[in-house]
């Protein structure tokens, strides 16, 4: 649903429309429908007042009975910060994070603590699932991949492989495409 603010906001009606019919209950599987809508702030480099919010749709279990918010690709939940600025801040792409020091130090420890199973899980998908890749792809698979960086060569090959990444960050293509948030950054 969106990969950025302005995609998200700009047709966000149509993406809920989508939503609706493709997302199953998180909880038991069963249907969804729309039950409302709630404001959220989504801050940027630019956007750091929380009384610019955007629309997000609420929907309603007709199995479970339990509501939930959907949230566009660009936010996670109980983060204030989109996910693209705080793996900017974490990769070392931010160059004057809008955070102070004690949050990015927050944010690195809890990707540098779960990045390997990530990364694991990632190559474990593509060595059993992708289709067979050229000589030197094999040989970066069996070699050890570290950090961002190696996350990102996965996430190449990934995209060869036809599960090409389409959210707005790494780590959200990351939870997406293979259903594991990197807990607490996620």
């Amino acid at each position: 649903m969106g990969a950025t603010v302005i995609a998200y906001l700009a047709d966000h009606f149509t993406w809920w429309d989508r939503a609706i019919a493709a997302e199953v209950c998180p909880c038991c599987g069963g249907t969804l429908r729309w039950h409302s809508q709630r404001d959220r702030a989504a801050w940027t480099h630019f956007l750091h007042r929380a009384d610019e919010r955007i629309p997000l749709l609420r929907v309603y279990c007709t199995h479970c009975k339990n509501t939930h918010t959907l949230l566009p690709d660009f936010l996670t939940p109980r983060h204030r910060y989109q996910t693209p600025v705080r793996e900017a801040v974490v990769t070392g792409a931010e160059s004057a994070p809008p955070c102070c020091a004690q949050t990015r130090t927050r944010w690195r420890r809890a990707v540098k603590r779960v990045l390997p199973d990530v990364i694991h899980q990632v190559r474990s998908w593509l060595l059993t699932e992708a289709p067979p890749s050229p000589r030197q792809d094999q040989r970066l698979l069996t070699v050890a991949v570290r950090g961002v960086e190696g996350l990102r060569v996965l996430c190449r090959l990934a995209g060869e492989a036809g599960r090409a990444a389409t959210a707005s960050s790494l780590f959200g293509w990351v939870n997406r495409e293979f259903g594991f948030a990197l807990p607490e950054f996620l």
